[in-house]
């Protein structure tokens, strides 16, 4: 559709579009919450075994996510390209979110229990991506406008948030003793675990049934791009010649670095390095941090409407950075709260420019090569999402492993202490001072953009007059 069709859309339409945040985030943000406290202090898988693990899983992306993205930008249907993968994706992602929390056995270790953690990691992947890389595809189908695109955005930014905020604040209400340190007081932390699980799973059913009866449509003349699309070799090769892609994979990754980093540690982290063993106020952190994150998305989308995705992508990763460091530091709740809520208009930011660059990006390559291929952007960038995050567990590993925590045990001493605050302050500035540095010099903007947008519109025109 061109600009013209895009302003056609209806409100309720965005807002089914946008009920697909709410199932794709309670997966996968009730899977980084859960799913490493879970199998390191429940499962009790030991350090070496969970990074190896997730470091295998992260490899499995590397064939994974880009293969995904290339059938998709291929399939031909009377649903078009990204529909059909979005249903069939939409009950096995459910099952395997129940799946996650079912091991064979716990505190039993065995070779099963590992594989089991291992298959399941890689067949939750292959369904959550399925579904993700195809309706974040056609976002930048769907909305052409700048001014709607960057509406619907502001949409979605909030549903992301309030199901991310249910995703991490609802397990803490659920489940007792998040960091099993009492299995004697309380015995069914496994059980509160697989509720979480179901919840998660019944979330994601409907909500996606609300997205696919209500909420998508394939453009048909951007559809018919599969006719044309390049080889896989090719489409790599011109993906990774794509400069502006290049530049934008820095603030992309270290955000996303940071991000699920956050929330995999916070069980661990506000127990031991801030010293709350209320689970309920873990929740009420977390519900802050995302909560200020939803209300401050108005702010960062006048700065995208008035200074560009650039400029929103920059004041936002610098916000982010400074307001982790002293959140890292924090030693008691109230003093969590505080930086919460700066932690939180950052990650705002760093939620909101994302959306926006890479629907940029898609347009001038679709201008490059007449073809438009979101399939494979957002492929690449998941596959390289994933495979960072080995940066991460190798990181967690090394500084658990050398502060003498290769198994959990309920009272670490100082040392694993001083390494959960480097992991949740130091290290996530690092990554996001050299996010800021790429975010600089990001190109799409000024005039550039401006030829961007009057380029593609004729190139939409052209295509719908083919098509009559």
């Amino acid at each position: 559709m061109n600009e013209n069709e895009s302003r056609k859309i209806s409100l309720r339409k965005k807002l089914a579009f946008a009920c697909g945040e709410v199932g794709d985030n309670m997966a996968l943000n009730t899977f980084t919450f859960l799913i490493f406290t879970f199998y390191f202090t429940v499962v009790r898988i030991p350090t070496p075994q969970m990074i190896l693990g997730f470091i295998l899983w992260a490899l499995w992306n590397a064939f994974n996510d880009p293969l995904i993205g290339y059938l998709s930008d291929r399939t031909k249907s009377k649903w078009g390209r990204r529909i059909p993968w979005m249903l069939g994706a939409t009950i096995p992602l459910g099952v395997f979110m129940i799946l996650l929390f079912t091991p064979p056995s716990t505190y039993i270790q065995d070779e099963s229990v590992f594989i089991y953690f291992f298959i399941i990691l890689i067949l939750f992947d292959i369904a959550y991506t399925s579904f993700n890389l195809n309706y974040n595809a056609l976002f930048s189908e769907m909305f052409v406008d700048m001014r709607e695109r960057s509406a619907t955005g502001r949409i979605r930014i909030i549903f992301v948030l309030l199901a991310t905020m249910f995703a991490l604040v609802f397990p803490t209400l659920v489940i007792e003793d998040i960091t099993n340190q009492d299995p004697i007081t309380y015995p069914n932390t496994l059980l509160q675990y697989q509720i979480s699980g179901i919840v998660a799973a019944i979330i994601i059913f409907i909500f996606y049934f609300i997205i696919l009866k209500w909420g998508v449509r394939d453009p048909k003349h951007i559809s018919k791009d599969a006719e044309s699309a390049m080889s896989f070799k090719n489409t790599l090769k011109s993906t990774f010649k794509h400069k502006s892609f290049l530049l934008f994979l820095f603030p992309a990754l270290g955000t996303w670095l940071v991000i699920n980093i956050l929330p995999t540690l916070s069980p661990l982290f506000f127990t031991y390095a801030v010293g709350i063993n209320d689970t309920e106020l873990i929740g009420i952190l977390l519900l802050i941090l995302f909560l200020v994150s939803a209300l401050s998305t108005p702010l960062w989308e006048q700065i995208r409407v008035k200074k560009g995705a650039r400029m929103c992508g920059i004041i936002g990763i610098s916000v982010f950075l400074v307001s982790v460091i002293f959140f890292a530091y924090s030693t008691d709740f109230q003093m969590a709260l505080i930086f919460m809520i700066f932690l939180g208009i950052g990650l705002g930011g760093g939620l909101y420019f994302y959306d926006q660059c890479i629907a940029e990006i898609i347009d001038e390559d679709e201008i490059t090569y007449g073809v438009r291929r979101s399939g494979i952007y957002y492929a690449v960038l998941n596959f390289l999402i994933r495979l960072s995050m080995i940066l991460n567990f190798v990181i967690i590993g090394l500084v658990f492993t050398s502060s003498d925590w290769m198994n959990y045990e309920p009272n670490p001493g100082a040392d694993p202490i001083l390494g959960l605050r480097i992991l949740m302050g130091i290290y996530p500035a690092i990554v996001l001072a050299i996010s800021l540095v790429g975010m600089y010099f990001y190109p799409i903007k000024g005039e550039r953009l401006k030829e961007n947008r009057r380029k593609l519109t004729e190139l939409h025109e052209e295509k719908k007059s083919s098509m009559k």
